[in-house]
């Protein structure tokens, strides 16, 4: 069996005593429980519980402004929640709940689930939202969990308006390529954090673009309720890191956090297989595996568990690669 770069990285830690916090055993123990009962008992997702504590700490006027937005969208009402909790101010979250009745369908389906509806084609409207070429995967990974954490974005990526003058940071700089259509918005906004993750790449240097994604930045870039992330180095010939990963990547997926997944080859492949070559982006844990958007097809496509620890060929969810590399994980809070 060919090794990769992230498997000898693991396997020195290992040598070295070095256990990353996210393998030990009482974090492990705790992300298993959640994975299984969820954080509370109403089942309330992390963007859910975002907007309980703005609207618990908002004065009186507001407070009543974000529950009228809440009850406006009826059975859409967590798209408030999203909203709010990706630190909009109160007047765009207004406007967003405002203005949701007149969007077309076609843009409304697209800010409730820009994922999707599970398997299947990932449509803006008329478009497949694939990435933009072979060095694309991560950002547009990206591009789609922000979408599903900042109603904000996909509003402009869907229809090209700004709510309440709010634009977010990554649709602004989006605009200095002159984007007109849904699949150019689409393609800009990958370009545009294409560029924040390469920028620093190497420290004080960029990394180059050609290369793709440099996973140790995806962490840094990535945002989503307001939270922190960090990298999970994977090595995916030892079944207690990769039982600990799933437990992990189960754990967000259930508390409503998508999860970056990076795959690749091994050195049977060749030196240029053993680095994180493709990225996608887990989207769902169901009762039989894992629903994984695919930037390269534009589509979810389903994973079995066993994946994670008894790996297998080319996968077509993992892009036609074979081996799993490293994950981007949310940070647990702080207390």
């Amino acid at each position: 069996m060919g090794w990769t770069l992230t498997s000898l990285a693991a396997r020195a830690g290992r040598l070295v005593g070095a256990t990353p916090g996210w393998r030990g055993s009482a974090e492990v123990a705790h992300v298993r429980a959640v994975a299984e009962h969820g954080v509370r008992a109403d089942g309330a997702t992390v963007t859910a519980r975002v907007y309980a504590r703005r609207l618990e700490a908002a004065a009186p006027a507001d407070r009543k402004a974000l529950e009228a937005a809440h009850s406006e969208l009826g059975d859409d009402s967590a798209v408030i929640e999203r909203a709010t909790a990706s630190g909009a101010p109160l007047t765009a979250v207004a406007a967003l709940a405002a203005a949701w009745h007149r969007l077309p369908d076609t843009a409304k389906e697209t800010i409730r689930r820009p994922a999707g509806r599970g398997i299947g084609p990932v449509r803006f409207g008329s478009i497949r939202a694939v990435q933009v070429d072979q060095t694309t995967c991560g950002a547009a990974v990206m591009a789609m969990m922000l979408m599903q954490g900042d109603p904000f974005v996909a509003a402009w990526v869907a229809t090209g308006r700004s709510l309440g003058d709010h634009l977010p940071s990554e649709a602004a700089a989006a605009l200095e390529h002159g984007p007109r259509t849904i699949e150019e918005r689409w393609q800009a906004l990958q370009r545009v954090l294409h560029g924040a993750t390469t920028s620093r790449g190497l420290g004080v240097a960029p990394w180059p673009k050609a290369f793709g994604t440099p996973p140790w930045r995806v962490d840094d870039v990535t945002r989503y309720s307001g939270l922190r992330f960090r990298g999970a180095i994977l090595d995916d010939r030892d079944p207690g890191v990769m039982e600990a990963a799933l437990a992990h990547a189960s754990a967000a997926l259930r508390d409503g956090m998508p999860v970056p997944l990076y795959a690749g080859g091994d050195s049977g492949g060749g030196l240029d297989q053993v680095m994180p070559r493709h990225v996608v982006l887990l989207t769902a844990r169901t009762e039989t595996g894992l629903e994984v958007y695919e930037p390269s097809s534009g589509r979810v496509l389903p994973l079995g568990v066993d994946r994670f620890v008894d790996g297998g060929g080319k996968e077509p969810a993992l892009g036609h690669w074979s081996r799993l590399s490293w994950m981007v994980l949310p940070r647990p809070a702080k207390h």
